[in-house]
């Protein structure tokens, strides 16, 4: 009985879509021919006025526009400020994105200073870098901007420490001026 209740409950729905989609359905018989509205009233409606042409008279070119002013020029003030500005701003840059290589990461301390007497030796204009988190000594050289410039380096320098190789680092931009290119 319970079964059958269930069925009957499910059958009406689908009884009910069934006879509703099966209807006709009307729509209103609207064609774009049977639509006429003026609109002549509300068209803006412009009067057209000859314009007037008058013979141009020769002048005299100005060499200096701000000569027989009475105002100072203001801009070039106000220009000069703002470069000024621009000039403190970039003083206060002192760190860019560049590249450094690194000469080597272990536990040992003494390979480590190692490498950083390596780099004072055979490469003065290079800064050596040695930092140290417990347990490993990381040791980086040199101020670069260009990775390019680095490679150059890094040729030379792998023919101590093969596993040198060139990181994106924070560097330093004043040094980074001072290093000069290896010349082969």
């Amino acid at each position: 009985m319970l079964l059958k209740k269930k069925i009957f409950l499910l059958v009406i729905p689908f009884a009910f879509l069934a006879l509703s989609g099966c209807s006709k359905k009307t729509t209103a018989n609207i064609s774009s021919a049977d639509y006429r509205e003026d609109l002549t009233l509300v068209r803006p409606r412009f009067d057209y006025v000859e314009p007037v042409v008058t013979k141009k008279t020769e002048s005299k070119p100005v060499d200096n526009v701000y000569k027989n002013s009475d105002k100072p020029l203001n801009v070039n003030k106000k220009l000069q400020t703002v470069l000024d500005t621009m000039a403190q701003q970039n003083k206060a840059i002192r760190y860019i994105s560049g590249f450094r290589i690194q000469l080597y990461v272990g536990n040992v301390r003494q390979e480590a200073d190692n490498a950083k007497s390596y780099i004072y030796q055979s490469f003065p204009d290079l800064n050596p870098y040695v930092s140290y988190s417990q347990p490993t000594y990381r040791v980086k050289a040199g101020d670069f901007m260009y990775r390019s410039d680095a490679e150059q380096y890094l040729e030379q320098i792998r023919g101590q420490y093969s596993s040198a190789v060139i990181l994106a680092d924070r560097v330093e931009i004043k040094r980074s001026l001072l290093i000069r290119l290896p010349t082969e």
